[in-house]
């Protein structure tokens, strides 16, 4: 994905602030962006290891620590299928079935976490 768009995190804040424009405002301090490149590098962590009790005990806290930043569940939510979304975006046809399917297991799995305590 790098070798054709270089950095997503532009065009996934992008989609993020569309869908969600009162998180566009949280971000005030962020003027060189890192605070959104680490936010998305910690993420593909997680969708990496989602596997390992980090992973989903962080995604759990992060839910938490989020809602105190005035982000709410919905947005938090989100933010994990508008990454698979731009990641689909960016790769067209080198999208497969099985890409798909595992992101859609991911998600599955993070809903659970950040919606059911699970």
């Amino acid at each position: 994905m790098a070798e054709r768009v270089g950095d997503p995190a532009p065009a996934i804040y992008t989609r993020l602030f569309a869908a969600f424009p009162e998180m566009e405002p949280l971000f005030w301090r962020d003027t060189t962006g890192s605070i959104r490149g680490e936010m998305l590098a910690v993420a593909f962590q997680c969708l990496l290891d989602l596997d390992g009790s980090y992973a989903q005990n962080f995604i759990r806290a992060e839910r938490v620590n989020h809602e105190g930043f005035g982000v709410s569940p919905e947005a938090f939510q989100s933010f994990f299928p508008i990454v698979m979304e731009t990641c689909r975006e960016v790769l067209g046809e080198g999208w497969s079935l099985e890409t798909q399917a595992a992101w859609d297991e991911r998600l599955r799995r993070i809903a659970a976490l950040t919606f059911s305590g699970a």
